[in-house]
């Protein structure tokens, strides 16, 4: 067994990364179980770890980027007095490379393309593109002290389904970025298809409640509960997992429900999977379609480049119906 410690873990990016860091904290518990964790994260991710169910995650911080300097150096000041004996920095940018390197701590492991990155203790490859998760990624930060084992993300709630609904299936049609997200007019199909009988959970952030609408007003015959907007991301959480099986884009709740091990599909239009993102619930499934421009760049964008957005607009709601069939038929073997 490795010593105990008291480490600090930095990822202040998106949702998505934040609950894909999750995987660390499982590692550490199983391997180090003695150490103490504490997390730094984006302010508005810190909820996530109220369903992060085990008492290694000592304390979560968070980083206040809309005041980023007033929120760096209150950070700066707190984490100093801390103590760690190791930090690992998952985020590449130079301000927390530099949080890193100013707060005393006795080890900074941090990935190469932080442009601080030549100060830290030990200097991580960072590997992208050729199809390795991002999950394998981080845990190559934790290599040199634990090895090279790799767990999944792992959420998990007390209690029961919050809705008055069972076996209800989640949609979640929004993302960041416009060429992430699949048309409302394949939602639209895909429910169609489905049986009267089936609830579907539409989800959402409040400024997705627009997507959802539109595909509720369309589908008035179908049991819709449109919960867009209107949760929390703890009782969000819930939902998903408790859901029979959730339909998402490559998005954060895409890897929410590969932390609760909800059953996924997951659409990936300008992006792809070999980018280290894609679903790691244990039974999933990717629907995609082979163009030449695809992908367009690292990262969703605001529109498509050539204006057709045929990586969206070729996904037909018959792909998505044919996954739900084969996952009732998995469960009913």
């Amino acid at each position: 067994m490795s010593i105990s410690n008291k480490v600090l873990i930095i990822q202040t990016a998106f949702l998505g990364d934040a609950i894909l860091i999750s995987s660390l904290l499982e590692k550490i518990r199983l391997e180090s179980p003695e150490t103490s964790i504490h997390l730094l994260v984006r302010k508005g991710n810190e909820s996530i770890f109220q369903a992060y169910p085990h008492q290694n995650l000592t304390k979560v911080w968070a980083y206040d980027k809309k005041h980023k300097w007033t929120s760096w150096k209150a950070l700066q000041k707190d984490l100093k007095s801390e103590s760690f004996d190791q930090v690992f920095v998952a985020q590449r940018f130079f301000g927390m490379g530099l949080l890193s390197l100013t707060i005393g701590a006795n080890k900074v492991i941090g990935f190469d393309k932080n442009p601080l990155s030549w100060f830290f203790t030990e200097r991580v490859e960072h590997e992208w593109g050729n199809g390795k998760h991002e999950t394998e990624r981080n845990t190559a930060l934790l290599t040199s002290w634990l090895g090279p084992k790799v767990y999944k993300p792992f959420l998990s709630l007390p209690g029961d389904n919050i809705l008055p609904v069972q076996d209800y299936i989640c949609i979640s049609p929004g993302s960041v970025w416009e060429t992430k997200r699949t048309p409302v007019s394949v939602w639209i199909d895909f429910i169609k298809l489905l049986p009267a009988s089936q609830p579907v959970v539409l989800m959402g952030a409040p400024n997705e409640v627009h997507l959802a609408e539109k595909i509720a007003k369309a589908c008035p015959e179908s049991q819709i509960i449109n919960g867009a907007g209107k949760h929390g991301l703890v009782d969000a959480i819930r939902i998903y997992q408790h859901s029979l099986m959730s339909f998402v884009n490559d998005s954060g709740p895409m890897h929410i429900c590969s932390a609760v091990d909800t059953p996924t599909v997951a659409v990936f239009c300008s992006t792809i999977p070999a980018f280290g993102f894609g679903p790691l619930a244990t039974w999933n499934r990717i629907v995609e379609v082979d163009l030449a421009c695809r992908p367009c760049g690292d990262h969703g964008k605001k529109s498509c480049p050539l204006g057709h957005y045929a990586c969206g607009n070729q996904i037909t709601g018959n792909q998505l119906f044919e996954a739900y069939k084969d996952l009732l038929a998995a469960r009913s073997k």
